[in-house]
């Protein structure tokens, strides 16, 4: 089934399409225990909502959830670059900790090692100073900047998987690099189903996946899913840049108001702030 200009074909960068194709205990305990090198114990939940804090908060349904011998582990997809996505993963994360330490009763010195993976797309966009090239993945920790010891880090731990140097690896078409590289994270990377029929072939749960992510696509259900969540996406999106260009705007008027007491010329002001002469004099007159 070729992609056309009227059907999107959506992959497994797709979110959704991510979360349903791993949501078996197989596909998912090979996933894991191949890319982080843990034991799976239990998938105790695939579809465990976290409390929504404020109205225009994103509906969150956390991809994966699963205990293994190094802790409890989510897992995120991220696909298109934003600037507050890690900011909000790492928010997630934390209730995530917090909500399973109230469900279990568990006193705060007894708290397991939790551990966020996120399969990311354009990784070197979240973390310019930090060179991805031949980089397959980073983690992250909190640690004391001096000593550079790690801080909480039984607690948890946050595994970028790279997936920038997947694609890459696709697009030199080094049969000899691709084999070498970790089956299922080609699997992830690939960018049609031919290259998913090519990495998967003689594999039984990789040739299941590449079957589960064409029959996805024509899924009803889930097409409605993938539409609504991308136009929530949307909103949040508009509604952030809203409260962002307010803010902004409330930053330049205080600036003015600072610059007028001092006398400065009014166009100069107009000059470093973006207000119109309009704005600034109606600052003057309050």
């Amino acid at each position: 089934m070729p992609e056309t200009k009227d059907k999107k074909i959506y992959l497994l960068n797709n979110d959704i399409i991510f979360k349903n194709t791993f949501n078996k205990e197989e596909l998912l305990k090979r996933l894991l225990e191949e890319t982080l090198e843990l034991k799976v114990r239990e998938i105790f939940s695939a579809n465990t909502e976290l409390p929504i804090d404020y109205k225009k908060e994103k509906i969150k349904v956390l991809d994966l959830i699963v205990v293994t011998d190094k802790g409890i582990i989510n897992v995120e997809v991220n696909n298109d670059y934003r600037e507050d996505i890690y900011i909000r993963n790492f928010l997630y994360f934390c209730k995530l900790i917090s909500s399973h330490l109230k469900k279990k009763n568990k006193n705060y010195s007894n708290v397991i090692e939790h551990i966020q993976l996120n399969i990311t797309w354009h990784l070197q966009k979240y973390f310019p100073d930090i060179d991805m090239r031949g980089r397959k993945k980073i983690e992250f920790y909190i640690m004391e900047p001096e000593s550079k010891k790690k801080i909480m880090g039984k607690i948890f731990k946050i595994v970028n998987i790279n997936m920038d140097y997947y694609t890459k690896v696709w697009y030199s078409k080094n049969e000899k690099s691709i084999k070498k590289e970790n089956p299922f994270i080609m699997l992830l990377a690939a960018s049609n189903y031919e290259e998913m029929e090519k990495i998967s072939k003689g594999d039984r749960l990789m040739e299941e996946i590449s079957k589960d992510v064409k029959k996805y696509n024509i899924d009803p259900t889930l097409a409605n899913e993938i539409a609504e969540l991308a136009a929530i996406e949307n909103e949040n999106e508009i509604w952030e840049n809203t409260i962002r260009e307010r803010t902004t705007e409330q930053r330049n008027i205080e600036i003015a108001e600072n610059m007028l007491k001092d006398s400065i010329n009014p166009d100069i002001i107009a000059k470093y702030t973006g207000l119109s002469m309009q704005e600034i004099k109606k600052i003057q007159k309050s």
